[in-house]
């Protein structure tokens, strides 16, 4: 049975295995927890994965779709909507395909670090220099980008069909013209669900103060009614972060690129970060949206357990995925 060292996508992968009379066994080398189980079928079928059990399926992109680089090449050649920009190696490369965009542009490394080292907002020369210098502490090779302007959307997709999207929000407050910002990262993170295990409460760090000076604000300022005050730089949920669903107002066109993504990728599940204004617009029809990034091990249980709206079971499609599979 699962325990408080199983990993949460696992938690739910469990649960909707136990609802089909799939047999589960957790896989533990020399007692450690790494994510890798053994499940029966009803139809007597073992199979042994890792996190999620699409392994059977596993295309050949799944050695390269960490690849930022090589992903966005993928992207370009299907007429996708991406950032403009490119991979370099040296401060010179940096620099010169710096001043070819238009400000702001990120920074991050060539390979996934989980946009730990990844810095936005960049607008000069000298905040590239800084940003370059950290992201090359994970990576030989460098990406940048001109920033995309919205809302950071993760979809989930299985067996090439869209089964959830998610809008992922920074840790926010919203002004009510009386209250200061730290009274109000006080009373949001009494927020019942920030208690864990998924989301976590608004820290007061530097990062904070940060991002609140980019806005102009203080901790002791008061916002105006209805204003969102933004406390990080990205959408992490450890940082306070939270997630809406909104998988029933994507735009058509929106839906059409994410399958066309994972057909094409013929990836069996795939999770899309997509930046856009308001997902319930055609992509078409925005100048700075695009494709983020794709993972091939996507953190499925941020569906069953969104902070705002209708929870969505990708466990239970993908079990479906994998029966039918073997029926």
């Amino acid at each position: 049975m699962p325990d408080e060292n199983t990993f949460l996508l696992a938690r739910c992968m469990w649960d909707e295995a136990t609802k089909r009379r799939i047999e589960m066994q957790e896989l533990r080398p020399f007692g450690v927890a790494r994510n890798i189980f053994k499940a029966k079928l009803p139809a007597g079928k073992t199979i042994t994965f890792q996190g999620i059990p699409a392994a059977q399926y596993e295309s050949e992109c799944v050695s390269w779709i960490s690849d930022k680089s090589r992903l966005k090449k993928e992207l370009v050649k299907l007429g996708m909507p991406v950032a403009k920009g490119g991979a370099v190696r040296t401060k010179d490369e940096a620099a010169a395909l710096f001043r070819a965009l238009v400000p702001p542009v990120i920074v991050k490394p060539h390979q996934g670090s989980g946009s730990r080292h990844t810095i936005l907002h960049i607008k000069t020369e000298n905040e590239l220099s800084l940003a370059f210098i950290i992201a090359k502490q994970v990576s030989p090779m460098v990406v940048i980008e001109e920033e995309l302007v919205g809302s950071v959307y993760r979809a989930t997709l299985v067996g090439g069909k869209l089964i959830a999207v998610l809008r992922r929000d920074p840790p926010q407050v919203m002004g009510d013209g009386v209250h200061t910002i730290f009274e109000l990262i006080e009373e949001e993170n009494k927020h019942p669900a920030r208690s864990g295990p998924y989301f976590a409460k608004i820290q007061l760090d530097e990062r904070a103060r940060e991002e609140l000076a980019r806005q102009e604000y203080e901790m002791d300022s008061v916002p105006l009614e209805e204003a969102r005050v933004s406390l990080h730089q990205k959408v992490h949920w450890s940082a306070g972060g939270t997630s809406v669903d909104v998988t029933d107002e994507v735009h058509p066109d929106n839906v059409t690129i994410f399958e066309q993504i994972a057909r094409e990728l013929r990836a069996p599940v795939v999770g899309i970060d997509f930046i856009i204004s308001d997902i319930r617009r055609s992509w078409k029809e925005e100048k700075r949206c695009g494709i983020l990034e794709c993972n091939s091990m996507p953190f499925i249980d941020k569906h069953h357990f969104p902070f705002e709206g209708k929870p969505r079971n990708v466990a239970g499609a993908i079990w479906d995925m994998v029966m039918t599979h073997y029926i």
